[in-house]
């Protein structure tokens, strides 16, 4: 009988379809985090072909490292759901709300990586409302949204040279003519003639020590 030897690492954070998703686990160590990337959610189709959608959070990401010759590795997900018939709504102004005090236990906690979507749970500035949270999708980073169409964006690092350079030259001849300017359009100002200025007897009596004076 032969085993399958297979390693398992947690990471904190993965980078997947456009998104960065971290854990909850991972989020408690980084309390001044400025966002929150653990919500998710996945489209699935129950029995009766109704198709649903499961909000919830990361709790932990795992690597499944499985032995061999084709190096094959697995990201999952491990996730707490809320509750997708009691726990979820969508209001009259077509938002998506969650209770997130309802969990779900019907499904698996684990879910592939490329199968999930980035969501931000907004919370309610009532107190009556704190028990809800409303659902923002989250677009990926290379693609934009317009006009209910999805397309590619193409992305480029920027950076700051640290210094340009000094000199620089020109090849005319790759220009247009239309670019090339004329030797007899340029026109160049005159010389102003420096006035030399003469120095009078009392400027003479002030600097020359051996002026006489009557």
């Amino acid at each position: 009988m032969s085993y399958a030897i297979v390693k398992v690492r947690s990471y904190g954070r993965y980078d997947i379809k456009g998104f960065r998703f971290r854990s909850t686990k991972f989020e408690c160590t980084r309390p001044f985090a400025a966002t929150k990337n653990t919500g998710v959610v996945c489209r699935a189709v129950d029995d009766r072909g109704r198709e649903m959608n499961y909000y919830g959070v990361i709790n932990d990401i795992l690597e499944y490292d499985f032995a061999g010759s084709k190096n094959l590795k697995v990201v999952f997900f491990k996730c707490d759901w809320f509750d997708p018939n009691q726990g979820t709504v969508e209001n009259q102004f077509g938002m998506v709300e969650v209770k997130h005090e309802l969990k779900t236990s019907a499904c698996s906690k684990f879910v592939l990586a490329h199968q999930v979507d980035q969501v931000y749970y907004i919370p309610y500035p009532s107190i009556k409302l704190e028990a809800t949270w409303v659902v923002y999708k989250v677009n990926p980073r290379e693609q934009l949204h317009n006009k209910g169409e999805w397309f590619e964006a193409e992305v480029e690092e920027i950076y700051q040279e640290d210094e340009l350079p000094a000199n620089f030259n020109i090849d005319t001849e790759v220009l247009p003519e239309s670019l090339v300017g004329d030797p007899e359009d340029v026109v160049s100002p005159k010389k102003r003639k420096r006035k030399s200025k003469k120095i009078t007897s009392n400027r003479r009596k002030q600097f020359d020590p051996d002026f006489e004076y009557d």
